[in-house]
């Protein structure tokens, strides 16, 4: 009987030991996580276009899902259905949950009006600066993209034209825009040739069918290679070029290049979805940073898609370009236009 008590207390002993050691291992190796009880509640709010956009919306709720899995958080998502929305739902959301992610530039104003009467619960707000010590803001330096796009477009076109399909004009849009724009230029010098860029804006991020007869117009005009800057307005983009023969598309924020393999040149990519993450995370472990944080190619935050799909149409020295452009922008070389008075300033780089 004493030598049974003392093997179960033998084995009593190796079981604690090896919960010790598991836990301090855990820590050393920094995986532990002491997830908040009861879990946080996130709440995410989109505008009109809400999500299935391929683009903006879906990048930032997969940064939101990541989380969810990761943290064990709750995350809802609210869409708008018009811009007067804006202004209860940030305040319900407020009222209900601990985070509240609010996306894309329109939601500023609100915002401002919101986030002081809430000091304790804490904002994530993508596009667009909101001061406040429970906001968190983050823009992204989408010239660049932008400019990776029009090299793109600006290297492959045949027509010497190429277009892009817009949504609304506001500044991160036009980010996009000019920047597409400068890359174009240097795609001109780099073939010597005159190649014509055509802009049109839709005035909505969630109108696919204005979306798609934009998108027919500028093919009609010539334009062989289009950029969609549009959200779920881009929708009616795709549609418009996927049957086209010899038309072909560079799309936003997300890696769309497997959705039309060959017809989608190339993807820009805004890791919006990163920077949500770490800033739940941040929440989560007690080390929330508010403030207005730009990210770019620098941080990771902008880049390209592999063209995985689209390579074998370039030639080995336009790939060669768009590399060096890559890494260019990575280390801070190249200076991109963001405004129409800094496009008028653009030197074109050496690639």
């Amino acid at each position: 009987m004493e030598n049974f008590a003392r093997r179960i207390a033998v084995r009593i002993l190796a079981t604690v030991l090896l919960i010790f050691v598991t836990r301090v291992s855990a820590l050393s190796s920094g995986s532990a996580v002491a997830f908040p009880d009861p879990p946080l509640e996130v709440m995410v709010l989109t505008d009109v276009a809400g999500l299935g956009d391929k683009g903006f919306n879906d990048v930032c709720w997969q940064g939101v899902l990541r989380a969810k899995q990761d943290f064990a958080l709750k995350a809802r998502f609210v869409q708008a259905r018009e811009q007067a929305d804006y202004l209860p739902n940030i305040t319900l959301a407020a009222q209900n949950a601990d985070v509240v992610v609010t996306l894309g530039y329109l939601f500023v104003d609100a915002l401002k009006q919101v986030t002081p009467g809430f000091p304790g619960t804490r904002f994530i707000h993508i596009e667009g600066d909101v001061t406040g010590e429970n906001v968190a803001s983050f823009d992204f330096k989408s010239e660049q993209g932008g400019f990776l796009a029009g090299l793109v477009a600006g290297l492959f076109t045949k027509s010497l034209k190429v277009g892009v399909v817009s949504g609304m004009d506001i500044p991160p849009v036009k980010a996009y825009v000019n920047g597409f724009k400068s890359g174009v230029k240097t795609a001109e010098e780099k073939r010597a040739k005159a190649i014509e860029v055509i802009v049109v804006s839709a005035g909505s991020f969630n109108d696919p069918v204005k979306g798609k007869s934009l998108a027919q117009a500028l093919i009609a005009k010539g334009a062989d290679v289009i950029f969609r800057v549009a959200g779920n307005t881009g929708i009616g983009v795709m549609e418009a070029i996927a049957d086209r023969q010899g038309v072909y598309l560079i799309a936003e924020d997300l890696d769309m290049d497997a959705e039309m393999p060959g017809k989608i040149l190339a993807s820009t990519l805004k890791r919006m979805d990163v920077a949500i993450y770490q800033a739940i995370e941040g929440i989560v472990q007690g080390r929330f940073e508010p403030g207005h944080h730009w990210l770019g190619a620098a941080q990771g935050a902008i880049d390209l898609s592999p063209m995985k799909y689209s390579q074998q149409l370039f030639t080995p020295r336009d790939m060669e370009w768009i590399d060096k452009a890559r890494r260019l922008l990575k280390e801070g070389k190249i200076s991109v236009p963001k405004s129409d008075a800094e496009l008028a300033d653009f030197q074109i780089p050496e690639l």
